[in-house]
């Protein structure tokens, strides 16, 4: 009776460590909602940019770094934390800019912030 104990404690504890252990190993969720506002917020400094160069619309051009602004409040990756809030800084300023009708200055600020982005998303993908 005893051993019979203790091979059903063994091969409950089995049981156990074996489906804790798929879950260690799957992928986190949280995982996939960072990399895809990265993503987004890349593909709205694209089209910000790319709109400025054909001289389109005013308020498509500032909704499009307005998307940017709030997809990129997603993106938490402690290695480029400090990059990321300085680049906030600099569509912030290309925002600003950019309603105030310095088009030129806007332009190398959504630039340098689509760049910025663009290296944080190599240093993520790298880590991940």
């Amino acid at each position: 009776m005893n051993s019979f104990k203790n091979i059903l404690v063994s091969l409950l504890m089995a049981a156990a460590l074996s489906s804790v252990s798929t879950a260690a190993f799957s992928k986190p969720a949280g995982e996939e909602a960072v990399k895809s506002a990265l993503e987004g917020t890349i593909s709205s400094l694209e089209q910000a940019v790319s709109l400025l160069e054909q001289g389109g619309d005013s308020e498509a051009i500032n909704k499009a770094i307005g998307k940017a602004r709030q997809q990129q409040k997603e993106f938490r990756f402690e290695v480029t934390e400090r990059q990321r809030e300085k680049t906030v800084k600099q569509l912030v300023n290309a925002q600003s800019d950019f309603k105030s009708g310095n088009v030129q200055p806007a332009e190398q600020a959504l630039r340098g912030a689509l760049a910025s982005f663009q290296e944080m998303k190599a240093i993520y993908d790298k880590t991940h």
